[in-house]
């Protein structure tokens, strides 16, 4: 908890980006390459270097990340289906279903199925995947693949929705789409927005997530999330901004504030890229200025509103009673070690790991 607020990270990482992982493609490099700029370009005090960042993430090294050096109190990690980019697909099945049976109290999961390589196999991967994990809360999507490239629409009447009911019948809660942060040189167009609406619509009952929302296309977003009750704001990537780029951060959060409310965002933050720790601090003390209140003409972001982001609104989606969560973690291995260290340093448990393992610094 921060500032009594309970935390619950909607979309964290435990990334394998070796070079044997790493698939030869220009994009792919690319990508790598990104997520080392945004993880020590945006946190240049704490940072690592790129080889110690390039390595295959274990999910306790995340679990003790979240749980020990920051105020996170629970969070959803997904199976990513990025198998062009990177050869388990990034963040493999097998560590998603770790995290939830290690830690069910504090882990969420999410299936991933990539929807380029057709229908028929989606659903066998969704129904494979599912009886692996029958607990899985979510399904994560990504619009586009390369080598070559491709990529499918949300609103598809025939590819899409038939996926959709399937999750739906299987009990899944939550759709996650990657939207707003294009997966390097690629075509913009797929990660534009313009297909949520029409899946919102033939689908109330499922909740979709933008993910990255905010992060470009901000406006579109905001007519979704003001439009659709069923379409929420996950600010993974964008809750960045708030170290970052300060003004834009504000920016963003008074558009999404005016039209749609703190009901519809969603806190995550994309650990470990970035450490949950510093984001949360700046969350726990924002405030809009005079002059994006006067801007937007909206009331001051308050306590109550940040319980919402930080917590609230994801776990009323996923029916998580906030004061029950909080007794299932009270005495676990994270809360008992935390009672005796106090707070860790910043990525000091990747560092350790690490120090302990073959990787070594190279020459």
């Amino acid at each position: 908890m921060i500032g009594g607020m309970f935390v619950f990270n909607a979309t964290v990482h435990a990334y394998n980006i070796t070079d044997e992982n790493t698939q030869p493609a220009r994009s792919a490099t690319q990508l790598r390459d990104l997520f080392y700029q945004l993880h020590k370009q945006w946190q240049p005090e704490f940072g690592m270097d790129p080889w110690q960042l390039k390595s295959d993430w274990p999910i306790e090294v995340l679990a003790r990340t979240l749980f020990l050096e920051s105020d996170c109190d629970m969070a959803a990690t997904h199976t990513l289906t990025l198998q062009s980019y990177f050869k388990d697909g990034l963040c493999s099945r097998a560590k998603t279903v770790e995290a939830v049976r290690r830690w069910p109290h504090r882990f969420v999961g999410y299936v991933g199925v990539d929807p380029t390589k057709g229908l028929d196999v989606c659903l066998r991967d969704l129904d494979e995947q599912l009886e692996e994990m029958p607990q899985a809360v979510g399904l994560k999507l990504y619009p586009a693949q390369i080598n070559p490239h491709r990529s499918w629409r949300m609103d598809d009447p025939k590819l899409a929705f038939p996926l959709f009911k399937r999750a739906q019948e299987r009990g899944l809660k939550i759709v996650a789409i990657h939207k707003a942060a294009p997966l390097g040189a690629v075509p913009l167009n797929p990660f534009r927005v313009d297909d949520i609406d029409l899946a919102a619509d033939q689908f109330p009952d499922l909740t979709f997530e933008i993910v990255h929302a905010g992060y470009a296309f901000c406006e579109e977003t905001c007519q979704a999330l003001a439009r659709f009750p069923n379409v929420y704001a996950n600010l993974e990537l964008t809750s960045a901004l708030a170290m970052k780029t300060p003004g834009l951060f504000e920016d963003v959060m008074g558009q999404f504030m005016y039209w749609a409310g703190s009901s519809k965002l969603i806190f995550s933050d994309g650990n470990m890229i970035f450490h949950s720790q510093p984001i949360l601090e700046k969350l726990r003390d924002f405030q809009f200025s005079e002059t994006t209140l006067n801007r937007y003409g909206i009331p001051q972001i308050t306590k109550e509103d940040m319980k919402l982001i930080l917590s609230g609104n994801y776990t009323r989606l996923l029916g998580i009673d906030i004061e029950a969560a909080k007794k299932q973690i009270a005495n676990d291995e994270f809360a008992k070690e935390r009672a005796r260290t106090g707070i860790q340093p910043l990525y000091s448990n990747f560092r350790r790991y690490l120090k302990d393992s073959a990787l070594k610094v190279p020459a």
